[in-house]
């Protein structure tokens, strides 16, 4: 524990978007939290202890190009820096482009607070052949310049230890003309930066293109983006799924869950007591490893995904989906909500607050929790491989309906949406492409697996025994069948909703119903739920294309309630009741035209091409279609009193 006499001293760390602040701040603090080659990771402030000092506090800041906030995570950081709470800041600059990075250190001088100035990444400048003299850089900044590279944990000790142990003197601003414009006193700095770099900076020619541009000549490619992007994403399920993850969720479902439940019934056998016997077997045993199951292919996908991440290839994604993101009324940084959606939904709704548009904001917060997450990853594990035939290619098309009911879903609040709200700007840059440490790598996939494993054995593991007590039981608590309990009551009530989606196709509509309904709690109870009111399998329980819409529908419908309670938290009660109400819509009736026209099909294949063609035709004229009038531009002096001359 911190001795009460040791002062308190407090250290931000700060820097613009992907400069390796998240990283320091995790090798600091002994911190697991997500770092990514990609700008945009750190959404809020994070705070932790120093591990060698416990008296001496971390914060980890957003990235900000500048202390005059754009967004609103860019206001946190800003808000903080100003407020006078932090004793000392580090400034975290990309050793590679210091050109931008310092444009914020000039800022940050001009607070005349104690200040260092961390020279990240400077490995990866001497690869490109950039020489900083340091010396001349502090003579000129006034402050303490290290050079360290956070990835690989060079010159972080020393960093820390000037911070502690040496006297740092308040930063003074650079000498500029006082009373500017902020605007016209911005390009003074910048011009002032061009003369300090060409003094302190030399860069040694290169005529041959690096290999981020030979990379970038393919991947950005206008005709191979997306092929390249579809092949990368199902090389990274049929691994996941077929491969390695999915012989170690086979080895648990078809050896390991079977050889407990039997251990269990042959020692409670003996105690002569039935429920508590099925309790531990079906309940505890059953629901439980039935999510545990499909751990090893959950961390391995999101293993695999931090691949990419750290690598730089998700930075190329989002500038290459930019395009078509706004052309259904998103943008470019609403693809890091989706991708952040892969993972939970939660973090990928409160990153939604990064965008500055009111309508694109709840857009993205809308649609973000379709992305199927880490639980509904559960959900499509479970259903791939006991009636798909254990085929990645159904767990990829999961994915492909899901983006499908994204574009559906920003079409129809772009129709019913304000069209005159001001669009938000998207500025992306692409990093280097890196390596990821498979340290790294290794902490997300651990991070995925211990909480998937450790809500297995909270929420999952009260679920399941509230599930089994409900079907073991009548509401005289007489233990009985499966088809007299308190469950298939209200399951029956419920079950006629969805027989028009396929759930009642061989007869279980209940147990089906009953499971959707129990996502809403974790959607991996749906996995839990089917475990314990089918002991028998699913197999024969519905048909595969039944089974397929029923993942469907799970993927699409309301989220959980810790995301609904996130939805509500960043958008208010109204817009969050309808965001819920257009994911309901959206998937009930995307389910339904699904099942509905599997069936015409079935009878009619000439009825089936025609309503295929007019959907085509439908979803083509909404995605191309122009909007009526421009936005309306903000506080644009050409405004008149009439109207926007833009328009």
């Amino acid at each position: 524990m911190t001795n009460p006499t040791t002062p308190q001293i407090t250290i931000a760390l700060v820097g613009n978007q992907n400069c390796g602040k998240t990283t320091l701040y995790n090798l600091l603090t002994n911190s697991h939290q997500k770092v990514g080659n990609w700008p945009g990771v750190t959404m809020k402030q994070k705070a932790g202890t120093y591990k060698k000092n416990k008296s001496v506090h971390i914060v980890d800041t957003p990235g900000t190009y500048s202390l005059n906030p754009f967004t609103p995570d860019e206001a946190v950081t800003a808000n903080f820096i100003t407020s006078g709470q932090a004793d000392i800041l580090i400034n975290i600059v990309d050793s590679t482009n210091l050109q931008r990075n310092l444009y914020l250190t000039t800022q940050l001088l001009e607070l005349g607070k104690k200040m260092v100035v961390a020279l990240n990444m400077t490995d990866e400048a001497e690869k490109h052949g950039i020489q900083i003299d340091t010396t001349k850089l502090q003579q000129i900044f006034g402050c303490k310049f290290v050079c360290i590279s956070a990835s690989k944990n060079k010159g972080v000790d020393q960093l820390m230890d000037y911070c502690l142990n040496k006297t740092i003197t308040p930063a003074k601003p650079l000498p500029l003309p006082n009373n500017l414009p902020s605007e016209e006193k911005a390009v003074l700095t910048h011009d002032k930066l061009k003369q300090i770099l060409s003094q302190c900076v030399k860069i040694q020619s290169r005529q041959k293109p690096t290999l981020t541009q030979k990379i970038d000549n393919v991947v950005l490619n206008k005709f191979l983006a997306f092929p390249i992007f579809a092949l990368v994403m199902s090389l990274v399920f049929y691994l996941s799924i077929d491969g390695i993850g999915g012989w170690a969720t086979n080895l648990i479902t078809e050896k390991l869950t079977p050889l407990l439940q039997e251990f269990a019934t042959q020692l409670l056998d003996k105690s002569n007591i039935p429920w508590l016997t099925s309790l531990v077997a079906d309940a505890i045993i059953g629901g439980v490893m039935g999510v545990v199951a499909f751990v090893p292919q959950i961390c391995l996908l999101f293993g695999l995904i931090a691949l990419l991440e750290g690598s730089g290839y998700m930075s190329r994604i989002a500038f290459v989906m930019d395009k078509l993101l706004h052309a259904i009324g998103l943008g470019g940084k609403g693809f890091a909500c989706f991708v952040l959606g892969c993972g939970c939904s939660v973090p990928a709704i409160t990153a939604g607050r990064t965008i500055k548009a009111a309508n694109e904001r709840h857009a993205t917060i809308t649609l973000a929790p379709l992305t199927p997450c880490s639980a509904k990853m559960a959900v499509i594990s479970f259903f791939t491989t006991r009636i798909l035939g254990g085929n990645s290619w159904f767990a990829i098309s999961f994915y492909f309906v899901s983006l499908f009911a994204i574009v559906v879903g920003a079409l129809i609040i772009k129709l019913i949406g304000n069209k005159r709200q001001n669009e938000d700007i998207f500025l992306q840059e692409l990093p280097p492409y890196r390596l990821p440490t498979l340290q790294s790598v290794v902490k997300q996939m651990w991070h995925k697996g211990k909480s998937f494993v450790t809500k297995a054995g909270t929420t999952i593991f009260v679920a399941s025994v509230v599930i089994w007590f409900l079907q073991s039981f009548n509401f005289r608590l007489q233990m009985v069948s499966a088809e007299n309990s308190i469950l298939a009551f209200v399951g029956k009530i419920v079950a006629p909703l969805f027989y028009p989606l396929g759930f009642n196709d061989m007869g279980c509509g209940w147990q089906f119903s009953v499971a959707t309904l129990s996502g809403i709690v974790a959607k991996e109870t749906v996995v839990s739920t089917l475990e314990i009111l089918l002991p028998s399998g699913i197999e024969s329980s519905i048909s595969t294309f039944g089974g397929y819409v029923f993942v469907i529908y799970n993927l699409l419908t309301v989220p959980c309630v810790a995301a609904i309670s996130a939805s509500f938290a960043e958008q208010g009660h109204k817009q969050a009741m309808r965001s819920m109400l257009l994911q309901l819509s959206l998937s009930y009736l995307l389910c339904l035209l699904i099942y509905q026209s599997h069936l015409l099909l079935q009878q009619n294949k000439v009825a089936f091409a025609v309503i295929a063609i007019v959907a085509a035709v439908v979803l083509t004229v909404c995605l191309f279609a122009k909007s009526p009038t421009k936005s309306r531009c903000q506080k644009c002096p050409a405004c008149t009193k009439e109207g926007c001359v833009s328009q």
